[in-house]
């Protein structure tokens, strides 16, 4: 009896000193650019937070329209405030690893001398980006969370075919628990 009650004592404990978590999917770009980009977050405290979002770009087209990203891992440190009443509005800070591809025109060359014709060449690149984004989340009282956020950041790293810049944007859908 003893060992049951030290048990539920030790769970109701835990429970009372456990901190809040967020799993969420960015269904703007899952919908309009078939990419698939999920988040996790560990709330901190009532002001902040940390997290880690992981994309794959699940389209093979280098159409203008797409990330140029095929991978991208980003942790991040978030921070919320309070604007005259607004709740859930943030500042956020992150470092992006970023991989991908770029395209690029080369002419064919015949011995010496070029041929006026030319093929399209891939040049895959890595590159580390460093940004700042701002958003705002709707939080229910069951935990459903909606998230609008949008940022920028550099590649620090200037590697060949990078671009210089990485948008990061999105509308989130998850659970906080």
């Amino acid at each position: 009896m003893k060992k049951i009650i030290l048990v539920l004592v030790a769970i109701i404990g835990f429970q009372s000193f456990a901190q809040e978590h967020e799993v969420k999917l960015d269904v703007f770009d899952l919908a309009v650019f078939k990419s698939l980009d999920v988040t996790y977050m560990y709330i901190l405290n009532e002001e902040s937070g940390v997290g880690l979002s992981v994309f794959k770009n699940l389209s093979d087209s280098d159409n203008i329209f797409n990330y140029r990203e095929d991978f991208t891992i980003t942790p991040y440190y978030r921070q919320y405030f309070a604007f005259g009443g607004a709740e859930n509005v943030y500042a956020e800070a992150f470092f992006a690893l970023n991989s991908g591809k770029d395209f690029y025109k080369e002419e064919i060359v015949v011995g010496d001398v070029g041929t006026g014709e030319y093929e399209e060449k891939e040049l895959k690149y890595t590159d580390g980006a460093f940004g700042f984004v701002v958003g705002k989340s709707f939080i229910s009282p069951r935990g459903f969370v909606l998230d609008l956020y949008a940022g920028l950041g550099r590649n620090l790293f200037d590697s060949e075919g990078s671009p210089s810049l990485v948008p990061r944007l999105g509308i989130n859908a998850g659970f906080r628990f």
